[in-house]
């Protein structure tokens, strides 16, 4: 995408680089990367939506504002909304016109313009200006809406109840244009997964569509592009609809076809009645697919009603109850297959069965090439681990079959992989097939919701850079619309507990700016009238109301404030928060929180309750737990409240918080021990990260805590949320080294004696288990170290009160046993990175910051006399001012732009 030049200054030419993000859609698909003179657009991309059209909401614009020049900061913008592209070459913004706005904001700036219409596509750009005197415009974009109202919904739901559980149908219809079309779009909800093929060809390249909801909240929709494929002659058109997580299949479809003169016609769910079973004889989440080749007849995809309706082979679909949801489209990155990838073995345990590797564990599916005799069958099952014998063990698999079957057609070599199931394993066990197994027959396929990598982190440990990598693989296989607890066995679920802690990992990993906003949204489907949240989301089973520990609703909103600016996703959810707080009070007696289930779940065995049952810890009180995430909660509660402006609720949250704190204090420390609850790890690391603790207990807790870690020779002794409290508390509060050899352990319990087992991705337990128990190899709950990377060894952290890193922090640790490290984070406002690397006494130090940016960067060094930036003093660079000295750093104040420090350290 070129973009128009217009610059102003004093004789320089700067180059400036206009980065269009749209909050809520994707930019044109003619956009790509261009340059006209010294300025230039690149790597657009969507922030809050995955599609570029059926929007229905208003949208949120963002842009990147880069340059050559250090210290670039946008001063105005500008941005034009019409209603044709003619209107937007000349400058005539008809639907809104900001007029230049002075301010540096550039992140999620909400639509405020015309009300958008139906289907009305809008086309868009923004002009910038910066503290060069330099100006810019971007080239246009658009976005473009999708049904806005319920009166759009022409369309009815459609099923066939008679059919078997598990069966999936296959709706089929025929449209012949009647002229020459200039644009088609199809609306579509298949529930619970379901695909679009017109003229046998499958329109676009999701997957298990649409996202996963509480069905009778909302559902939600996919729109595509079908214009390219359809013909001038008859279409066949058929939705493939699987039971998902509904089941039973329903289908609402539309499709609205403009033709060139301007007029339309809505192909409806009306002309898709004809219905019939197809090969996929059957399919489920949890149980798999089963395939028989010998149905994929031409029939079901030729043109054309089918005769003799209803017979053997096809039926009439009938009309449903609509569930009861509101229609919305589908924002969220939809789940699409990500990577291909070859086994890195193949062995043959007994005759004829064939056990393939796919080196990690992972979440998907394989494909299948198989060349022999119709009716032969050949049956795949996954598992995470293996028998002696080397056979798939599905032991921890409990309820779940998890086995793919495909039945041959015999005609010629057959490629098949399944499309309404998914499977967490590493190891795939095939059976049935007629020759030996050739290169390629087998390849395995990676299926999550297609979040971008965000981050990326290495050092010179390969055992840290092990652990991160399994933290990776770990989030990334749980993310299929809701980020889930386990991918494999039968249970699949949002869990809140977990995800307190694993937010931050997450979104430092990936690009969660849409994924979250759809799971907040999960969250407060499940609120009753008190307030009550539940414990998964969408409530499938689990507790009403949720462990207090389920802070994650309101850390949800606080990190995608943070990372991507989004102060309205605080807004559109601050009630429902306030409401689960003001549950959590309502529950408390003396300002103790009464009932925990969970609390500081999976601590290693010996610290467990009931060691061969349940995950409940034995030494961590759980009130004690519960009542720490009500002060937390609180406490975020009324720093989000300033945030959108509701000082009342501030203030009256930040009084509570201070109520919780002081009754905290009275019931759980312990003045003899000098430490809180019964003195642990858990106990003292949550109370210190919280902040409970005032100047005179907390030297007294942290001793206790550093000395207790010390006692277990450097291990850890909590579960899956006070780990992520007792790393960061070590490490800021005066002793990072404890904190490194936790995290450097290789034997139990951590992270290191896990890969020393074999592991790819993070256990559920610190235990190495593989029976019928609750042993789940790919777990993320206790991969919080995966931000401890980001946030000390690199130092990079956002600010609250400059969200979206428009000031931000890097601050890394120098640990003793690390000689470098480096890494990146891709931010609202383009890439942050640090990285540095020892030599001797001498620290070298590379920064980049994004313009539009402002960084504090703390540089550990003796003192400023011994620091240099490109070899001269810090005095001398014009575009870094010198703050302080504090504890054993430099901190400096610095625009945006590539820096190279150097400095002896103490």
């Amino acid at each position: 995408m070129h973009i128009k030049k217009n610059i102003s200054g004093e004789g320089r030419t700067q180059r400036i680089m206009i980065l269009c993000l749209l909050a809520c859609f994707h930019l044109s698909p003619a956009a790509g990367q261009g340059q006209t003179g010294s300025l230039t657009v690149t790597g657009l991309q969507c922030e809050y939506a995955s599609n570029p059209i059926g929007i229905d909401g208003l949208p949120q614009l963002s842009w990147r504002l880069e340059s050559a020049a250090r210290a670039t900061q946008q001063t105005a913008y500008r941005i034009i909304v019409a209603a044709s592209p003619d209107r937007l070459d000349e400058n005539i913004g008809d639907v809104w016109d900001t007029g230049k706005v002075p301010s540096s904001k550039s992140t999620a700036i909400r639509y405020h313009g015309r009300k958008p219409e139906s289907r009305q596509r809008y086309f868009w750009k923004v002009q910038v200006w910066d503290n060069h005197r330099d100006s810019a415009w971007s080239e246009p974009a658009f976005f473009e809406m999708g049904l806005l109202n319920r009166d759009d919904w022409v369309s009815g739901w459609i099923g066939y109840v008679p059919g078997m559980p598990g069966r999936t149908l296959y709706f089929k219809g025929t449209f012949v244009p009647r002229k020459p079309v200039e644009t088609a779009r199809a609306y579509m909800s298949g529930l619970g997964f379901s695909e679009l093929y017109i003229n046998r060809k499958k329109v676009g390249d999701h997957v298990l569509d649409p996202a996963q909801s509480a069905y009778s909240k909302r559902v939600y929709y996919v729109t595509f592009d079908v214009g390219s494929y359809l013909s001038e002659q008859a279409n066949s058109i058929v939705a493939v609809v699987a039971p998902g997580w509904m089941g039973a299949p329903r289908l609402r479809i539309q499709i609205e076809v403009t033709y060139r003169d301007g007029s339309r016609e809505v192909l409806t769910s009306e002309r898709m009645r004809s219905v019939t079973a197809g090969p996929v004889m059957y399919a489920t989440v949890f149980d798999g697919e089963h395939y028989d080749a010998r149905l994929d007849v031409p029939a079901i995809h030729q043109p054309g009603e089918p005769s003799g309706l209803m017979n053997r082979d096809w039926a009439w679909a009938h009309n449903t109850d609509d569930p009861a949801g509101e229609m919305e489209a589908q924002k969220i990155d939809p789940i699409k297959v990500v990577e291909t990838i070859a086994p890195v073995s193949v062995k043959e345990p007994v005759p004829g069965v064939y056990v393939f590797d796919a080196g990690r564990n992972l979440a998907g599916w394989a494909s299948l090439r198989v060349q022999g005799r119709e009716g032969d069958r050949v049956a795949l099952r996954f598992a995470e681990t293996l028998y002696e014998n080397g056979l798939v063990n599905q032991e921890n698999l409990r309820n779940a079959k998890v086995e793919d079957t495909y039945i041959l057609s015999g005609k010629g070599v057959e490629t098949w992989e399944p499309a309404f199931t998914y499977h967490g394993f590493r190891y795939v066990q095939v059976e049935g097939l007629p020759r030996p197994p050739e290169a390629g027959d087998i390849r395995v396929k990676a299926v999550r919701s297609s979040v971008s990598r965000s981050g990326t982190f290495r050092c010179s440990n390969p055992l840290l850079n092990d652990i991160h990598r399994m933290v990776v693989n770990t989030e990334a296989a749980n993310l299929h619309s809701v980020p889930t607890d386990c991918p494999q066995r039968d249970e699949r679920m949002g869990w809140l507990n977990d995800l307190t802690v694993r937010i931050e990992q997450a979104v430092y990993n990936f690009n969660m700016s849409r994924f979250y906003p759809k799971f907040m949204n999960d969250i407060r489907d499940t609120q009753d009238p008190g307030g009550a949240i539940t414990c998964v989301a969408p409530f499938r089973f689990g507790m009403r109301p949720a462990d207090p520990v389920s802070a994650s609703y309101l850390i949800l909103a606080l990190k995608c404030y943070e990372f991507y600016g989004n102060r309205q996703m605080i807004a559109d959810h601050f009630d429902g928060m306030k409401a689960w707080v003001d549950y959590l009070h309502s529950r408390t007696e003396n300002g103790i929180v009464d009932y925990s289930y969970y609390g500081d779940w999976c601590p290693p065995r010996d610290f467990l309750l009931h060691p061969d049952g349940s995950g409940v810890s034995r030494d961590t009180p759980g009130k004690l737990i519960s009542t720490g995430y009500l002060y937390y909660c609180a406490r975020i509660l009324s720093d989000m409240a300033k945030a959108v402006g509701r000082d009342a609720d501030a203030s009256r949250y930040g009084e509570l918080a201070g109520e919780i704190c002081a009754a905290f204090n009275r019931e759980y420390w312990d003045e003899q021990a000098g430490g809180y609850g019964s003195n642990n790890q858990a106990c003292n690391s949550f109370a210190l990260y919280l902040g409970l603790a005032d100047e005179k207990k907390a030297p007294r807790a942290l001793a206790n805590l550093a000395e207790d870690v010390r006692k277990h020779d450097y291990h850890l002794t909590t579960g899956n949320l006070c780990t992520k409290y007792l790393l960061e508390v070590l490490t800021e509060q005066g002793h990072p080294e404890v904190a490194y050899r936790i995290a450097t352990q290789t034997t139990y319990p951590g992270w290191g004696f896990m890969l020393s087992k074999g592991a790819t991705t993070l256990w559920e337990r610190w235990e190495y288990a593989t029976g019928d128990a609750m042993n789940s190899h790919n777990h993320p709950m206790m991969g919080s170290v995966g931000s401890w990377f980001y946030r000390y060894i690199l130092g990079i952290t956002p600010d609250m009160q400059h969200p979206a890193f428009e000031r931000f922090n890097i601050r890394p640790v120098i640990f003793n046993d690390l000689s470098f490290a480096e890494g990146e984070l891709v931010t609202e406002k383009g890439t942050v990175k640090s990285a540095w690397k020892k030599n001797g006494k001498t620290l070298n130090f590379d920064v980049v910051i994004p313009a539009n940016s402002t960084a504090i960067v703390y540089v550990p060094a003796g003192n400023v006399r011994t620091l240099t930036e490109s070899g001269k003093s810090i005095g001398k660079v014009k575009e870094l001012k010198f703050l302080r000295e504090e504890g054993g750093y430099v901190v400096i104040e610095a625009g945006s732009g590539t820096y190279s420090f150097r400095s002896a350290l103490k």
